[in-house]
């Protein structure tokens, strides 16, 4: 029973001290997320300021896999070139050691305080940012409590000749231990709390420094594989840098492993304590693998290009989106990246019907009129996915800015739906009624309706461009284009009427679908400039 109560405490502390971690990294990336995204896209010129930028924000968000999310995301944009997203993932494992080497000094006298802080402050804040303030000071409030029953709750270890025996038979085989290591840190998401682990284990005094060696290198290994889980449905110049950091710690277990027994005395000589053996261990670990491999990055990253070369034939049309990464949901930004990466293929359909009804105009014929109907199934499944997918994110973690963005995009998915409804619906059904009853539209009409819809498709490609980077001045640009669409339509519709004045001969059904066909053409380039206002900050007219 008494082995019973050990274990139900080392798990107990174990959980809190990951719930902890949690709480610090989710509570830095609501609050700071945006700025923490900015810092290291200004760091990503060179592989010395990318190294520097992935320590300085894994040291903040004590997490290398929230940092390589961040690094993905931008790479998936074609921002980070693999160098630069390899030395940042390498900077990611420095900035955990170091956080490692806070954490095992003795502050467990903190955590009552911290926890007590942190709760009032949660409690009480009037933001969302001085609410997850709160979070991140409760959860390191946490993490030094983990700490501390984690070395109680190991203590009675040093007198269970069990717990003695097991731990002298995991000595001498550094292979098994690395293994099983890697296999905690993978179920635990978190390489630093393995650490911290075998850190409280070494405090019971009889806990063998060969062992606590491997747990380090296999939770080094174990800790490089979350990334490439969480980067698994991104895109492969996302996928890259993770999957070059596995390769460096790989290299670098292997290289250390044999020399375990030789590195330990050295060790031993500058701190006695195992537990600053650990983390020093740890630390140095990293370092050498950031100095050995940042001057190769370059054949590191041509290597991954190799190993996950780009998609050559790629459906645009699929009608699952591929992007909605659930791991990213951690991250307001990261979430709202993704759903702007969708929203606009879902543009890039709406676009190809456009095109299709073009075609339609002059001469349609039965596949087109299909391929227009299934782009219009496609825009509703992704509709459909990226409004389910930016609901999942918690409006307690969104400040105001993330809100209004959020908004932003639901507002122009839903603009993109209603304008392939009124493409399928309307327009599609207008042609296709001319074509069965024998319609006959004049070439002054074909012209305008060519004309009108060559600036549809102009200004739908802008409204893309202010989606994408909320600038006033392209949202003036395309506020003054529905002024000029306006202006043409309104003159085809007058030199329409003139003509059917004039010309007693003209088909009265062919007119009324081609002023009907105008009509939708305006209401769907109001749609489109509908969120412009918004950013230009001018009321709509």
């Amino acid at each position: 029973m008494d082995g019973t109560i050990v274990l139900i405490n080392l798990l107990g502390g174990v959980a809190l001290l990951l719930w902890g971690l949690r709480m610090v990294s989710t509570g830095v990336m609501r609050a700071f997320g945006r700025e923490l995204g900015v810092f290291l896209k200004f760091c990503l010129k060179n592989r010395v300021q990318s190294f520097i930028g992935g320590l300085g924000v894994t040291m903040l968000l004590q997490s290398s896999t929230a940092t390589a999310l961040l690094t993905a995301s931008f790479a998936g944009r074609g921002l980070v070139p693999a160098t630069a997203g390899i030395a940042v993932m390498l900077g990611a494992d420095v900035g955990t050691t170091i956080v490692a080497q806070i954490l095992s000094l003795d502050f467990s006298f903190l955590a009552p305080v911290l926890l007590f802080a942190g709760f009032v402050r949660h409690s009480t804040a009037g933001s969302t940012r001085a609410k997850n303030l709160g979070r991140i000071v409760l959860g390191l409030g946490m993490m030094l409590s983990a700490l501390k029953m984690l070395a109680l709750a190991s203590e009675p270890i040093r007198d269970s000749s069990v717990s003695q025996f097991v731990l002298s038979s995991l000595s001498g085989e550094p292979v098994l231990v690395v293994i099983l290591a890697g296999l905690i840190t993978l179920v635990a998401h978190s390489s630093l709390a393995t650490v911290l682990f075998a850190l409280s284990l070494s405090l019971t005094g009889h806990f063998p420094i060969d062992v606590a060696y491997a747990m380090v290198l296999g939770a080094n290994l174990g800790g490089a594989v979350p990334p490439i889980m969480a980067t698994l449905k991104a895109e492969k110049s996302a996928r890259r840098a993770p999957l070059a950091n596995l390769i460096c710690r790989l290299v670098i277990v292997i290289a250390v492993l044999p020399f375990i027994g030789l590195i330990q005395p050295e060790l031993a000589l500058f701190e006695p304590s195992h537990a600053r053996q650990i983390v020093n261990f740890h630390t140095l670990l990293n370092v050498a693998c950031a100095l050995i491999f940042l001057p190769f990055i370059g054949p590191l990253g041509r290597l991954t290009e190799r190993l996950l070369p780009e998609d050559i034939i790629e459906d645009p049309n699929a009608p699952v989106p591929i992007y909605l990464d659930k791991a990213s949901l951690e991250s307001p930004q990261l979430a709202m990246a993704n759903t702007v990466r969708e929203t606009l293929r879902m543009g890039d359909v709406l676009e190809k019907m456009c095109r299709e009804l073009k075609l339609a105009l002059t001469g349609g014929n039965g596949p087109v009129f299909r391929k227009i109907r299934e782009g219009n199934n496609v825009i509703k499944e992704f509709d459909g996915a990226i409004k389910s997918y930016l609901t999942k994110l918690g409006r307690e973690s969104l400040d105001e800015q993330d809100e209004k963005r959020c908004t932003e995009i639901l507002n122009f998915t839903t603009t993109l739906d209603h304008i392939s409804n009124i493409v399928v619906m309307n327009m599609v059904e207008l042609i296709e009624m001319g074509i069965k009853n024998q319609l006959v539209l004049s070439e002054e009409d074909l012209r305008d309706e060519t004309q009108l819809l060559d600036m549809v498709l102009a200004n739908l490609r802008l409204s893309f461009s202010v989606l994408m980077t909320g600038n006033p001045a392209t949202a003036s640009n395309l506020i003054q284009r529905k002024q000029r669409f306006r202006e043409v339509e309104r003159k085809a519709v007058d030199e329409h009427l003139r003509r059917l004045r004039n010309d007693k001969l003209l088909d009265q059904e062919a007119s009324a679908m081609h002023l009907s066909l105008l009509s939708d053409m305006r209401r769907i380039n109001s749609l489109l400039s509908s969120n412009a206002y918004l950013v230009a900050g001018q009321k709509e007219q």
